[in-house]
Order: structure tokens, then sequence, then C-alpha cells
């Protein structure tokens, strides 16, 4: 089993006396920043002029261009998005790097992929969230916490991991667990997640059902528009994906567990499929086809969103949801359909 930390393993003085500075102050920017700063710890953003510096003054936070503010703190927490994430720690954090600092990502990306190489003489380390941002503020207050993944890919002292713990422990992450990971295993999971092809699977299952003579309503209430799924997924995480099948009747169980299942050969032919996604992603082909995308100026990412906002079952499901009250043409910019 991984390694895993809790409270009882870190200590907040490994930070004390410490500044901490926020760039991306954005969902999850916010919430560790509010975090952090109740845990006692001394917390500066660095923002752009726009509406999350304002939020930021409106939290009662200190603001700074993000220059200035890399350049007064002690530990970079960088929660800006990865694809813009290279040029701002290139052109706005790296000059103003305090030797013996720490530089904390949120996302393995750009280091597990060579995209940022920061200085020899800080620390490197992640801290990811498996939590959305509002659930990381949310948790914290309710004292539950919530899990992260965490490594340190370069240790420019001897307390990294007594830094990077105690960072846990300041943002409420440690009263859940914290597990040791790396940066390459925490993009590794977090893009396959992305690229299994979740959505499109979904569709088809409607499309078909709609095939076969059901309505496009029935189809999409069954799968997701009715927000079934969402208790599901509860249950998933709260007892286990194979525990929560005794929730369900037992024509649902025999189902799930029976007619669902592959054949030997389709499960090995569903695996290759995955296994090839998980090796466009590790040896790299991933993230250099991602940066020539923006390269071109996104292309083929708006060519295929395009489709997809104008499929037909897109058209029949803001339909049903105006019907059910919960989006408004207005409200979706005009969408037709």
């Amino acid at each position: 089993m991984a390694r895993m930390y809790f409270d009882d393993d870190a200590d907040l003085r490994h930070i004390e006396g410490r500044t901490v500075c926020i760039v991306g102050f954005g969902n999850q920017g916010r919430s560790q920043a509010l975090n952090l700063r109740d845990s006692g710890i001394t917390v500066i953003v660095g923002s752009r002029r726009d509406r999350s510096y304002e939020q930021a003054e409106a939290d009662g936070f200190a603001v700074f261009p993000v220059t200035e503010a890399a350049a007064r703190a002690d530990i970079v927490f960088l929660l800006v998005p990865d694809e813009v994430m290279p040029e701002v720690f290139e052109t706005e954090i790296a000059p103003g790097l305090r030797s013996g600092g720490m530089l904390v990502f949120a996302s393995g990306y750009n280091i597990a992929f060579d995209l940022i190489t920061p200085p020899p003489d800080v620390d490197v380390v992640l801290i990811a969230p498996r939590m959305i941002g509002s659930g990381v503020r949310e948790t914290f207050l309710s004292g539950e916490g919530f899990p992260s993944l965490i490594a340190v890919h370069q240790a420019a002292g001897e307390a990294a991991l007594d830094r990077t713990l105690a960072l846990c422990k300041g943002i409420g992450s440690t009263r859940m667990g914290v597990i040791v990971s790396s940066f390459l295993e925490e993009a590794t999971v977090d893009l396959f997640a992305e690229q299994v092809g979740y959505l499109y699977a979904v569709r088809r299952c409607c499309e078909v059902l709609v095939e076969a003579g059901c309505s496009p309503e029935a189809a999409m209430l069954e799968f997701y528009a009715s927000g079934e799924g969402v208790e599901t997924a509860k249950a998933y995480r709260d007892i286990g994906l194979w525990d929560q099948i005794t929730l369900h009747s037992r024509t649902s169980q025999y189902g799930q567990e029976v007619t669902a299942r592959l054949s030997p050969e389709d499960e090995e032919a569903e695996r290759t499929k995955l296994r090839s996604i998980i090796s466009h992603i590790q040896d790299g082909s991933f993230a250099r086809e991602w940066a020539s995308e923006q390269q071109a100026g996104f292309p083929e990412f708006t060519r295929v969103r395009n489709l997809n906002m104008q499929h037909e079952m897109r058209a029949a499901e803001r339909r049903l949801y105006r019907v059910l009250g919960r989006t408004t043409a207005a409200a979706e910019g005009g969408a037709s359909g």
C-alpha cells in the first residue's frame, strides 16, 4: 500500500514564520489560501489586475503583481492552469525565487513532461488535492478534510517533506490523509481519467437507446439528467465500487455484475485500448500534441468542440433542461435547440 501521512505526522512549526504566496486565485487557490490563513500561516496573493485580484482583496489578502509577490514569499503555490504555467513561471516567478525556497504544484503535468525546469536551489513539491476547490474549503470548515497526492521531486534541503506535510496540514488535507505519489503518477492518473472517453460513452448509450425507440428524454434521465448518478457516485465514495452494489435491486445486481461482464477477449481488447492511452500520456506524446495545438491556436479543439455543441443529443438535452427548469437560453448564451 502507498505510504500515507495524517495530522499527527505533520507539524505547522516547519513553516512558522514563512510567507506563502498563492499564484492563481481561482477556486483552488482561494480555498487553499483561506485554509492556510485560518491555520495561522501568512498568505499573500500574486495576481494580475482582474476579478481574482479584486476577490483576493475583498477576502482581506495582501495582493501584489505576481513577480513582486513571488519575490516576497518563501513558498510559492503555482495554481494557474497547466497550459499557461510555463510562461508565468519563466517570466513572473523564476526571476524572484529565493534560494532555499519552495515551489508547490497542484498538478504533476509541467514537471513530469519537462515543461518547467526549476532552479536546483529550491524545493519542488506536489500537493494535489483530490477534491474540487469548493470542497477544499467546505471540508476544511466541517473538519472532515480531503485526500491529496504528494511528492517531493527536488529537495534543496533536508526539510522538504516536513514542510510539505505542514502545508498539507494547513490546507486541511492531512485530516483525511495524504498519499505519497510522484509528479508522473499524478499526471498519469489525472490525464487518463480525462481521456478514457466517458462523455462519448454516455452519449453513445443514449444514442443507441434512441435508435431502439426510446425517447432522448428517457435515455438522458436514466444515464445522468435525473441526478441519480450523483447519489450512486457518493455510494462509490463512501462504501466502495463493488460494495455499493447491494444498494440496488437483485435484478440490477445481476445485470451489472453478470450481464455487463465482458468476454475474456473483449476484456483484453479494452485493456489494450486503455494501455495505449497510458502510453500516449507517459511517453510525452500527449504533452507534445497539446503544446502544438496551443501554438496553432486550438484549431482541432475548436473544431471538435463545435461538433459536440451542435450534436443532436445536446439539442435534446437543452430542451429537456429548460423544461426541468435547470437552464435557460439566456443563461446558455443563446444556445440553439
